[in-house]
């Protein structure tokens, strides 16, 4: 699923598992498409830009495990430049006015940013872009961000619900992309243990 502008948000447990990428697209909220579709991904401040994910308690994101991914496809390339970029947890309670509506019993909130020492890399990725672009190259931007997760315990019977939100902009704030999104029903078993191994 990409939007007019290619903001792509994959449904890998925040934002789930690349396999669930189009299922997903009818989940989210007509307000957060508009959002994405009127909105150029290398015109976004990355130090504004932040993640947020909802899920149940028993499940806890991997070290490591949250990433923003950047790529642009060149017109005619075989394959889109891409760079990865590990996501820094940041407590909650600093978007706990923004995200207050979003806590619930039973689930746990986890919130990330870019990390600092990457902006720089970032700036250069939208650099690059740019001249491009300004070039008379086609080139086309995604913004993509995912979290891989595990289960304590055992991996629960019932439905796996699963909220994630991404912030664009400080006026906006958290908008909500997938809301209560029953991974269970998408995904049989081996799928489930593929994607959600124990901690």
């Amino acid at each position: 699923m990409a939007t007019r502008n290619k903001i792509m948000i994959s449904p890998k447990l925040m934002i789930l598992l690349s396999a669930l990428l189009l299922s997903a697209c009818t989940a989210i909220p007509v307000k957060t498409m508009y959002k994405l579709a009127t909105t150029d991904p290398m015109q976004v401040d990355p130090q504004v830009i932040r993640t947020a994910a909802r899920m149940p308690n028993w499940l806890k994101p991997q070290p490591n495990g949250a990433k923003l991914f950047l790529s642009m496809q060149v017109e005619n390339a075989p394959k889109p430049i891409k760079e990865t970029f590990i996501l820094q947890a940041i407590p909650v309670s600093l978007a706990q006015k923004e995200l207050s509506a979003e806590t619930k019993q039973g689930f746990d909130l986890y919130a990330y940013r870019i990390n600092p020492d990457d902006l720089p890399r970032v700036q250069a990725f939208r650099e690059s872009f740019k001249a491009k672009k300004s070039a008379g190259v086609k080139v086309k931007g995604s913004i993509e961000a995912s979290v891989d997760a595990c289960h304590q315990g055992e991996l629960l019977e019932g439905p796996i619900l699963l909220s994630n939100y991404l912030r664009l902009d400080n006026e906006t704030g958290y908008m909500p992309v997938l809301k209560d999104y029953d991974l269970r029903e998408k995904v049989d078993q081996k799928g489930l243990e593929k994607f959600l191994p124990p901690c």
